[in-house]
C-alpha cells in the first residue's frame, strides 16, 4: 500500500515537472496577511505564513482514518507556465503527505478556452471527486462545474475565479486588493515622477486580470499617474516581449511599466535593458520568476507582488480530499474562520511584497519551502 501510495506521489510529480518543462523548454518586506508552511515552523522570517499551514493542519486532523486511496484529484491550470511550478511541488508534497492520488494538467495551447473546458468535462465524467482549476474564462466553464456538481464532484478555484460556476472555494489572492498593492507601489516608485504607466497580461477576460486592473486604477486615483492602456499577449511570453517593445516605442514619455502575469515582468525587464531604459523607466511586477529576483537585485525592478503561488497547489488537495472524504459541509465548517468576501466564500492566501532591500530574507523563504521561485 505504501509503495503504492509512493509510486503515485512520484508519477503526479513527475508529470507536473514534464508539463512545465515542456512549456518552457528548460528546467524548471512587508507581507501581507500570515502562515508558516511546515518546514519554518518556528522561524522569524517575515514571510512565513502561519494560517495556511494551520489550516491544512486542522483538516488533515479532520481526515485521520480516512482511506485516501478511495478518491482521485485533479489540478487544472490555465497555461503551461513556469509560474505553476512552484504550485506543482505544492500538489505533490499534500499528495504524498496524504497519500492520495492527484493529476496536474494544462490545456496544450495557451488560452485554449475549449480544451480547459475538455479537460473538466473528462475528469467527471472519469469519477474524480475533487477538481481545482484557474479558470481562463470564467462565464465558459459555469455549465461544465454546474453539470460535474451534479454528479457530486466537489471543485474549488483558484488563482483565477469564476464566481458564479457554483463552485465552493476560491483560493487565491484577493485580485483586487493585488492590483491595489501593485498600484500602490508603482506610485511609490515614481514619487513626483508619477505620469503614464502600461500594463502587460495575458487573458484581458480572466477575473483575476480584470480585478486586478481594477485595482490598479483604484491605486491611481486622486494621483498623476494614470493607467495609459494595458496590452494582452494571450498567454505568449514572445508576445509579451514584443508588447513591452512596443511601448517603449510608443509612448516615449512613459513613466512605468507593470506586469499583471508572471512572465510580464521578465519580458519588461528584457525590453527595459535592450533599450537602455533600465531604471529610468520604473517596473512593477506581479509574482517572483527566476528572471523578476534578479530584476530586483539588479534594481530594474522597483517592487515584485509575490502571490503564494505553492499554496495554489498544496491547500487545494488538502480541501478536496476533506471534501471527499467526509463531506463538504464539515469540510467548509473548518474552513469558516479562514474564509472572506462577501459571500464568505474566498480563501484569501495573502501577497508579498518584494523590494530590493528584503530580497534576501524572501529567497530564504522560498528555500525552506524547496522552491526558487514563485
Amino acid at each position: 500500500m505504501m509503495k503504492t501510495r509512493r509510486f503515485l506521489a512520484i508519477l503526479t510529480f513527475a508529470l507536473a515537472l514534464i508539463l512545465v518543462i515542456q512549456s518552457v523548454g528548460i528546467a524548471p518586506s512587508k507581507a501581507q496577511g500570515d502562515a508558516t508552511p511546515a518546514a519554518t515552523q518556528g522561524g522569524e522570517n517575515p514571510f512565513n505564513p502561519t494560517k495556511l499551514t494551520q489550516l491544512a493542519a486542522e483538516l488533515a486532523k479532520a481526515t485521520e482514518g480516512q482511506d485516501p486511496n478511495k478518491y482521485k484529484l485533479a489540478l487544472i491550470v490555465n497555461v503551461l507556465s513556469p509560474f505553476w511550478t512552484a504550485a506543482a511541488i505544492g500538489e505533490q508534497r499534500a499528495s504524498s503527505e496524504i497519500g492520495v492520488p492527484v493529476v496536474f494538467e494544462a490545456p496544450a495551447k495557451a488560452g485554449d478556452i475549449a480544451s480547459q473546458q475538455s479537460l473538466l468535462e473528462t475528469k467527471i465524467s472519469d469519477g474524480y471527486s475533487g477538481i481545482a482549476f484557474s479558470a481562463i474564462d470564467p462565464a465558459s466553464v459555469v455549465p461544465v462545474v454546474k453539470a460535474g456538481i451534479k454528479s457530486n464532484v466537489n471543485f474549488i478555484l483558484m488563482d483565477s475565479d469564476s464566481p458564479d460556476s457554483g463552485r465552493s472555494v476560491f483560493i487565491g489572492l484577493n485580485n483586487f486588493q493585488g492590483g491595489l498593492i501593485a498600484g500602490k507601489a508603482m506610485v511609490d516608485a515614481l514619487g513626483d515622477k508619477c505620469g503614464k504607466v502600461v500594463g502587460f497580461v495575458g487573458f484581458i477576460t480572466a477575473q483575476n486580470a480584470v480585478d486586478r486592473i481594477a485595482g490598479i486604477k483604484e491605486a491611481f486615483k486622486d494621483t498623476k499617474c494614470t493607467l495609459e492602456t494595458v496590452l494582452v499577449d494571450n498567454g505568449d511570453p514572445s508576445k509579451a516581449l514584443s508588447n513591452s517593445e512596443t511601448a517603449i516605442t510608443t509612448y516615449p514619455d512613459m513613466a512605468g511599466m507593470i506586469g499583471i502575469y508572471s512572465y510580464n515582468g521578465p519580458a519588461a525587464i528584457q525590453a527595459l535593458k535592450s533599450s537602455g531604459k533600465a531604471g529610468q523607466i520604473k517596473l512593477v511586477a506581479f509574482d517572483l520568476a527566476t528572471e523578476t529576483m534578479k530584476g530586483l537585485k539588479d534594481n530594474v525592478v522597483s517592487a515584485a507582488i509575490g502571490q503564494r503561488v505553492y499554496y495554489y497547489g498544496y491547500l487545494p488537495v488538502y480541501i478536496l480530499y476533506a471534501m471527499s472524504a467526509i463531506g463538504p459541509e464539515k469540510t467548509m465548517a473548518i474552513l469558516k474562520p479562514y474564509l472572506s468576501g462577501d459571500k464568505n466564500d474566498n480563501l484569501d492566501t495573502g501577497a508579498d511584497v518584494v523590494t530590493p532591500d528584503n530580497l534576501a530574507a524572501y529567497q530564504d523563504y522560498l528555500s525552506s519551502l524547496g522552491i526558487k521561485s514563485q
